[in-house]
């Protein structure tokens, strides 16, 4: 398998794989939070994301067109395996949406909840994914250890407006629960016209 792939010389990451939020009243909590930053500070408005595109990023990769089908046709059945490993048969991953916090004062996220009973298999599954491909000859991004979230403002807007911003973050805020029903293969930079979510490659369900 090893040698069908020849690592990406782009010299870019273009995709990434994703696990999109979909939980009504999440949605509603995430654009709450982004309304009060924008009260707050109306210039953040251009930094904030698009409600569509709530998702939690599982790692990004970089992919030539010659790779995706064999991706398609050998990795994803393989990681369709590995879900079913980890999370069971009829067993959806759960994340129990908890905190809003901030990376570099540039980038506002909710965060996962590392106490809740599904941290530890999601932790487990994305580990072992990202292995999957990395040991395909699949150039993926440096494996600093994952911290799932999803961004909901990210841009120079909020550096500069950072301490109107810092005032709505709070590590103890709980959005409940989302079940994660597929892992999707995403082009980055890329918006569905019909969706408003990425344009999706490839998807497995969980």
């Amino acid at each position: 398998m090893s040698n069908q792939l020849v690592k990406s010389t782009i010299g870019r990451m273009n995709y990434f794989f994703g696990l999109q939020v979909t939980e009504l009243l999440i949605h509603n909590q995430l654009k709450q939070i982004q309304n009060s930053m924008k009260t707050s500070c109306k210039y953040v408005e251009k930094d904030l994301i698009s409600s569509e595109k709530f998702h939690l990023t599982v790692f990004v990769m970089e992919l030539t067109d010659e790779q995706i089908p064999i991706i398609k046709s050998t990795l994803m059945p393989q990681a369709k395996l590995l879900a079913t490993e980890i999370f069971g048969e009829n067993n959806k991953p759960t994340s129990l949406l908890k905190g809003v916090g901030s990376f570099k004062e540039r980038v506002v996220w909710a965060g996962i909840n590392e106490n809740h009973d599904g941290y530890s298999k999601l932790i487990d599954f994305r580990n072992r994914l990202y292995k999957l491909f990395k040991d395909q000859n699949i150039k993926v991004e440096d494996d600093r250890g994952w911290h799932p979230h999803i961004t909901i403002a990210k841009g120079k807007n909020i550096q500069r407006n950072y301490l109107k911003i810092k005032k709505h973050m709070d590590e103890n805020l709980e959005f409940g629960l989302q079940n994660f029903s597929k892992l999707q293969l995403m082009k980055i930079g890329t918006t569905d016209p019909i969706t408003k979510y990425y344009y999706i490659e490839d998807t497995i369900d969980l």
